[in-house]
């Protein structure tokens, strides 16, 4: 299965993916799990992301799409061989595109179109994680370092707003989960694996 984890930073996204790891290897000794992140860094695509970020940034969110688009199209072959004989979980996919480009007013038909899904992989199964704004906000005055260029609130606002549009419109189309992520980390996962129980 290829299970993906979506959310903003600070949904606690990859602790919940980490908790999930551990519990299918409680469930099974014996399972293959690879672990992947968006983007991934392993393809001509990314080296061309990471020269745009070296740089002055994408020229557009039209560029930005197009290059995280054919990432995700050279990683499927890949991920074809890996799903052979693993489990894949992954911090993030195509969601965060549709989410992240979609609130710098690139349309959703647009980020549809940009990903070939004949050649992308689309995920067997995608946790969503909803925090809150003011949860967001809660979490990030709780560590030291300076917030990032997508950490502005009133930024998140709109992406929180697109992913949660996202899921209206693909709900009907994958096996997709909203999950609330305001509780703690425990409950979360609880809710999680009640989920996880039904493919595993």
């Amino acid at each position: 299965m290829f299970i993906v984890f979506e959310w903003v930073d600070w949904s606690w996204k990859d602790t919940q993916l980490e908790k999930v790891l551990s519990y299918l290897r409680q469930k099974d000794k014996n399972i293959q799990i690879w672990l992947t992140k968006e983007p991934t860094k392993n393809t001509v695509a990314w080296k061309m992301i990471l020269e745009k970020l070296a740089l002055n940034w994408f020229s557009s969110g039209e560029e930005a799409l197009a290059l995280f688009a054919k990432d995700r199209e050279e990683q499927t072959q890949i991920r074809k061989e890996i799903l052979k004989h693993s489990t894949i979980l992954s911090s993030r996919f195509d969601y965060s595109t549709f989410a992240y480009q979609w609130a710098q007013w690139v349309s959703f038909e647009d980020i549809y179109k940009a990903h070939n899904y004949e050649n992308i992989l689309i995920p067997d199964l995608t946790f969503i994680f909803d925090v809150s704004i003011e949860n967001i906000e809660q979490r990030l005055k709780s560590r030291w370092w300076k917030k990032e260029f997508f950490e502005n609130l009133e930024f998140l606002k709109k992406v929180r707003e697109k992913y949660l549009e996202t899921y209206e419109k693909l709900k009907d189309k994958r096996n997709i989960y909203l999950i609330d992520a305001n509780k703690s980390v425990e409950e979360v996962f609880e809710n999680v694996k009640k989920i996880i129980d039904k493919y595993f």
